[in-house]
């Protein structure tokens, strides 16, 4: 009796181990995963900084173009 109970602690811990070692692999794949959508993510915000930037600079360099020309009315 006790050798059986034994042996379904042993399997219900090795169960246990497998297990663990699965979710620790699912885990470390689901932080490599944010963290490639975290760099995704700075990188469009950057170039949506830069886009903003740019056209801030253009609209700028309209105005002044449109300031040489006399207001007609």
């Amino acid at each position: 009796m006790f050798n059986n109970q034994f042996s379904q602690l042993e399997a219900a811990i090795q169960r246990l181990v497998s297990e663990n070692q699965q979710l620790n692999q699912a885990l470390q794949h689901s932080q490599q995963q944010l963290q490639q959508k975290q760099d995704e993510l700075e990188t469009i915000q950057l170039q949506a900084m830069e886009q903003e930037e740019l056209q801030t600079v253009t609209a700028q360099k309209l105005e002044a173009l449109l300031a040489l020309f006399p207001a007609q009315g």
